[in-house]
């Protein structure tokens, strides 16, 4: 029955999980949804102390845990404590921005983190029990947890557009219940059959789940009410746009991919760069949101009076340079004011491209264009086409810095290259962002552009750029033919810019006479700023300016992609003095949430592992030094290796969320069944099955570029495919240290127990730390500390081998 439980909660806690992340990027920003990882590890750390403790101290409790009993009150306390926490979640008034101004919201982040281990801590129990009591099992226990977990990954794929994330959590955590009634009931009738039910020994199973049925019922009621509706942060666009008069939300489609809110109002107002000498009406629009976020609106284009605004935006300068053009290559991240200005520059051929199927459906619906349902990369690595203009429309996010963390490939180096080189001879690249103060997202674009047009050896890439603003956003035009030597594509982009009262931040040939003219600020920054970069790449020394930039602008890579990013921690103190020396601002970095609270989880570990170190009983031994390093060591790098994946196929697959099932469902069904053969190979085995991890790992730096080419040449269900392909060798390698150490370096339950704390406490800080780790260094770089931890495993076997000292 044990191994039965460890499967199906397993399944549970691991859907759970999922289903936690989609809700964190709906009701919080994406700050906090990396958290679920760190929460679900945390509990089972506190599981494994709490079991270590009891067994070293209360005979009585540790004789009856593993009872059929003891096992039903556990699941049935998973299935309380996870429909518990998630409906206190949805009433906690918890609000992570406004923590430097009121106290009590570090209270209610605090309340939040232990409601939400609490199913996780039962989970966890569950599986720490079958490890320490039945170490012959070592092997299939493994199995069954992870299997489980592969199957919990993959559960939401099918469910939540049946169901939506409020509905099947509820009813996925009622499933371990309903088991213990069935399981109560079956096993009463086969001891006893012909007499009452309540007179058998089992039927204490039965009557403890009875009980707890109206409990189930009222929870799946609530699952449609109040208690349990999702609500985005009231920060977020939606719940803005919501507060308007006559605005409702007509249809909700929820998917992995997220949850998407049409919505009808007459005040929706999207015109990002316009113009202020427009006095017209705009046309009639309607939106679509992700999450809460993102929204992408939809115009109503059916008069030619209607394709007059877009000629009077930022974005349309791009336009001016290549009139009526032969082909439009159409990008979307939200946004959607780039489908009009192609429409209205009378471009013979739109190509749009969008990530999200129903989201693409919905472009096809309205404008009746081509929509390629493909991630961009992936598009553009097997098109051989040539395009007029690629037109990139990505405003970023709402509220700035909220997005720190997110990983985005549109704005790479690579992704510049790939633009690049799918114009034609005449092409124009147009991005377009918000404009922020200090200059950020400007002077990398605009360094991204030039250093990619280098390395397409043009010998002045300045000569093909040109950047506008107004007062809240800014437009690159990058384009294939000089600009330095056809007077007449400057003359047009300067009478554009006049005309409609933009401001030149650069094109070649300016000066500071003929900056700054409309939308003044105090100072012309952002042409300032660029202006200095050129010279400095004149000289060489662009990395020095880079270097002592106050924030972090220099061109990305797909291995640091992170648009949105720009804290340096060696200015944290005068970013701090700049931004009013207001610790609110500061707190707008997820970055700084990953800080703080990888020192949260630092303290909770240290305290899980130290106190069942310090209410050990004199005859209770404790384990080895080199087995507790041992399990750090695999702890970690299991975990860095899963992280690096998630990352990894999160530019593969275009969404993270995507990324984390897959990787999740691959890497646990292949790590189980390498737990499952475990049982056959010997300690001398297991040190060579570190050394395939070491290789492993390591290789797939060298290969990942190669089959990233490969991946996108494949359909849908081939991506998958090839996902799982490669997730299976290194997972089936990764399943063999941690039962293979439970059976060679453990004596009795007491240790195992406390191994298993170790590996949750270790996995917690890998996870908090790899966010910390690709933002600062790079997504491959953490690999490297996969290779430590599993390094350092190696390195302590033959010690972890031998006979624990007794405390």
């Amino acid at each position: 029955m044990i191994l039965l439980s460890v499967f199906l909660l397993s399944l549970c806690s691991l859907t759970y999980e999922v289903l936690l992340t989609r809700v964190f990027s709906i009701s919080q920003w994406n700050h906090l949804s990396f958290m679920v990882i760190s929460v679900a590890l945390f509990g089972f750390a506190a599981s494994g102390t709490f079991l270590s403790i009891v067994q070293s101290k209360d005979d009585r409790i540790r004789r009856r845990l593993p009872s059929k009993e003891a096992l039903a009150i556990i699941v049935c306390l998973y299935s309380v404590s996870a429909n518990g926490s998630f409906i206190a979640l949805n009433r906690l008034p918890l609000d992570y921005l406004r923590l430097p101004l009121e106290p009590v919201q570090s209270l209610y982040l605090l309340i939040a983190y232990l409601l939400l281990a609490l199913p996780f801590f039962f989970t966890g129990l569950i599986i720490a029990l079958a490890y320490a009591l039945y170490p012959e099992k070592t092997a299939l226990t493994y199995f069954a947890t992870m299997s489980g977990s592969a199957c919990g990954a993959v559960l939401p794929v099918p469910t939540l557009p049946v169901f939506g994330e409020e509905v099947l959590i509820i009813i996925v955590n009622l499933l371990p219940l309903l088991a213990v009634f069935i399981g109560g009931i079956v096993f009463a009738l086969s001891n006893r059959p012909s007499a009452a039910i309540a007179e058998t020994k089992h039927s204490r199973l039965v009557f403890l789940a009875l009980p707890l049925v109206p409990l189930a019922v009222l929870g799946f009621v609530f699952g449609n009410g109040s208690y349990t509706r999702v609500t985005p942060s009231a920060y977020k666009p939606l719940s803005q746009t919501l507060r308007y008069p006559k605005t409702k939300i007509t249809q909700t489609f929820t998917s992995l991919r997220g949850r998407m809110d049409s919505v009808q109002s007459p005040y929706i107002r999207f015109a990002p760069g316009l113009s202020l000498k427009f006095k017209e009406r705009l046309p009639q629009q309607w939106s679509v949101f992700k999450d809460g976020n993102a929204p992408l609106v939809l115009y109503n284009l059916k008069s030619k009076e209607t394709l007059r605004s877009p000629r009077f935006a930022l974005p349309f300068s791009g336009y001016v340079l290549n009139p009526e053009p032969k082909s439009v290559l159409i990008i979307l991240n939200g946004g959607g004011s780039a489908i009009p200005c192609a429409i209205s520059s009378g471009a013979r051929q739109i190509t749009i491209l969008e990530r999200n199927p129903h989201i693409a459906q919905i472009l096809r619906d309205q404008y009746h264009l081509p929509v390629i349902n493909r991630t961009p990369r992936g598009f553009l690595s097997v098109s051989d086409e040539k395009f007029s203009i690629i037109h990139v429309e990505d405003w970023g996010p709402s509220l700035p810095g909220t997005a720190a963390l997110n990983q985005g490939h549109l704005f790479t180096v690579e992704a510049f290259d790939a633009y690049l080189n799918h114009l034609n001879d005449n092409g124009v690249l147009i991005l377009s962002r918000k404009l922020l103060l200090p200059p950020a997202d400007s002077i990398r674009l605009w360094a991204t552009a030039y250093e990619s047009l280098r390395s397409l050896g043009i010998p002045h890439p300045e000569h093909h750029l040109a950047m506008l603003r107004n007062w809240e956003a800014f437009t690159l035009v990058v384009t294939r033919k000089s600009l330095k030597i056809s007077p007449a594509d400057q003359k047009e982009i300067r009478a554009f810019a006049r005309n409609m009262n933009f401001d030149l931040v650069f094109i070649p040939g300016i000066t500071q006479n003929h900056v700054n003219r409309y939308n003044v600020f105090d100072a012309p920054y952002h042409y300032r700023e660029i202006t200095r970069l050129l010279e400095a790449y004149h000289r060489g020394s662009e990395e020095g300016f880079f270097a002592s930039y106050l924030l972090d602008v220099a061109p990305q890579t797909d291995n640091r992609p992170f648009p949105s990013r720009f804290l340096k921690w060696k200015q944290l103190r005068k970013i701090y003095r700049i931004t009013g020396s207001r610790m609110y601002s500061l707190f707008l970095s997820g970055e700084i949430v990953v800080a703080v609270v990888f020192i949260e989880a630092l303290l909770i570990s240290l305290t899980l592992l130290i106190v069942p170190m310090l209410g050990r009983s004199k005859i209770e031994q404790g384990p080895h030094l080199s087995s507790i390093v041992y399990f750090i060591g695999i702890g970690s790098g299991f975990m860095f290796i899963e992280l690096y994946f998630i990352k990894l196929f999160t530019q593969w697959f275009d969404d993270p969320i995507v990324s984390f099932a897959v990787v999740l469902s691959g890497i646990l069904i292949s790590s189980g069944t390498g737990g499952f053969f475990s049982k056959r190979l010997s300690l001398r085995a297991l040190r060579v099955v570190l050394l395939g991890l070491l290789a492993a790992s390591a290789a797939m730096l060298f290969v990942q570029n190669h089959l990233f080419g490969l991946f996108h040449r494949l359909p849908d269900t081939g991506q998958v495919s090839l996902a799982f392909a490669i997730l299976f060798p290194i997972g089936f390698l990764a399943g063999f240290p941690f039962p293979l150490g439970m059976k060679y370096f453990l004596r009795n339950p007491t240790q195992r127990s406390y191994a298993w704390a170790v590996n949750g406490a270790t996995s917690v800080l890998a996870a908090i730390a790899s966010a910390q780790i690709a933002l600062s260094l790079g997504i491959a770089q953490i690999v490297l500390f996969a290779v430590v931890g599993y390094f350092f495993a190696l390195f302590v076997t033959k010690q972890a081998s031998g006979e624990p000292f007794a405390k």
